[in-house]
């Protein structure tokens, strides 16, 4: 089997483990298309904190409602109802501008928005005792208050100003702030273990389909058939392909354990799959296979290429005698983890739709959308180079689980 990447030389997959770096984790990215949108989060949530601590405000001063204490007018609950409504209708912007600043990883970042945090919260507090006189003098009719305090406001606000501004108003912000950030992270790990759940489904699904109906029986037979062949002309590349089978059937077994690998170990096992197809089908198949440092300990699906190479062979194999290249790569573009398997025969007109697709592909598609949502691509369409290219695309995740053992590799 032809390689061009130094990782197969010799038959050898040595593999590389950086250690893995934590992604920063924003709000904003909480707010996918399959959670709530952010603003309906910021109003209901948001206004459910507000509405409670208003009510606690209202039977509070509900005594002194409409009267005056020491030459200063205490609203009614009407007007304190509605300049509370008013307030938050000016905190909720600031809220959604919290969401879109997220909470970073790194600790520069994270100073950097608390701080951030802090001024949106001290310029809802500055302004909201506008909101209050204002409600004041349109619903209770004073609006001669409403001139004098606002006066006094434009002269500046005084110590006993700020102090009663920020009893009055900080809290109910800093409430609503919390509630609209726990809901986002909740419903984040709710939609994550819902995703989860969906792939172990779909991997038990796919690799019962693999040993029902891609590891057909005509395709173990075709296998043996060929290496019984090797045993007399040349026994030891007849053991070391037996092995390679066997090392196969074994990495799609224990795929039963690992739902997600990383792609060093997923190019391993289509390595097996690739090497027993090579010994089928010898000068008639070239296979070629590329992946850079960085793409070798991204996280991806178990036993996701494997249909994508059979489709490639099976699809581009014809009576002719030219020798069918077929090339897998691997890479990471712009954050993104890139798998292409191509090969030289036939070109397609145009990419395929979903509804062409066949058993594997489908297969791929379903595990696609379960693992990563609406956040990954699956292209099937003509290579520029001549031949049909499968593209999948999905988001960069440094793989952090358990990894498989590797198999023993044959002498």
């Amino acid at each position: 089997m032809a390689v061009s990447d130094p990782l197969f030389a010799d038959g050898e997959w040595r593999r590389r483990w950086p250690d893995a770096s934590g992604a920063a984790v924003g709000l904003e990215e909480l707010a996918t298309p399959e959670a709530a949108h952010p603003w309906l989060v910021v109003l209901t949530i948001g206004g459910l904190c507000w509405m409670i601590v208003t009510l606690t405000g209202v039977l509070w001063m509900l005594p002194q409602a409409g009267m005056r204490v020491h030459d200063v007018y205490i609203a009614t609950s009407g007007a304190r109802v509605l300049g509370h409504c008013l307030v938050f209708l000016l905190a909720a912007p600031c809220y959604r501008l919290a969401v879109a600043l997220g909470w970073p990883a790194e600790h520069v970042a994270r100073v950097r928005v608390v701080l951030s945090n802090a001024l949106l919260a001290l310029g809802v507090v500055a302004l909201a005792p506008i909101a209050l006189v204002l409600s004041a003098g349109v619903f209770d009719n004073h609006l001669e208050d409403m001139r004098e305090s606002f006066a006094l406001w434009l002269q500046g606000p005084s110590w006993d100003y700020w102090t009663a501004s920020l009893r009055l108003f900080l809290p109910p912000y800093v409430l609503g702030l919390c509630a609209i950030a726990l809901t986002l992270v909740t419903r984040r790990q709710h939609r994550e273990a819902l995703r989860a759940a969906e792939l172990a489904s779909a991997c038990s699904a796919a690799r019962m389909a693999m040993l029902s109906a891609q590891l057909q029986p005509h395709f173990l037979f075709n296998s043996l058939h060929a290496i019984s062949v090797l045993i007399e002309d040349s026994p030891r590349e007849a053991a070391a392909m037996l092995a390679r089978l066997g090392d196969f059937l074994r990495h799609a077994l224990e795929s039963s354990h690992w739902p997600w690998v990383d792609v060093a170990t997923e190019l391993a096992g289509l390595e097996a799959y690739l090497a027993v197809q090579q010994v089928r089908f010898a000068d008639g198949l070239r296979i070629t296979i590329e992946a850079s440092p960085a793409a070798l300990t991204a996280s991806v699906p178990a036993l996701l290429l494997q249909p994508l190479a059979e489709n490639a062979i099976e699809h581009g194999r014809d009576d002719s005698g030219t020798t069918l290249h077929v090339r897998v790569n691997a890479a990471i573009v712009a954050d993104r983890l890139r798998i292409t398997v191509c090969n030289s025969n036939p070109q397609l007109v145009s990419v395929l739709s979903p509804s062409d697709y066949g058993h594997g592909l489908t297969n791929v598609e379903l595990r696609l959308r379960a693992a990563y949502g609406a956040d990954a691509q699956l292209s099937v369409g003509p290579d520029p180079q001549g031949g049909t290219t499968a593209v999948v695309d999905v988001p960069h995740r440094e793989f952090v689980g358990t990894r498989p053992a590797p198999a023993e590799q044959p002498p």
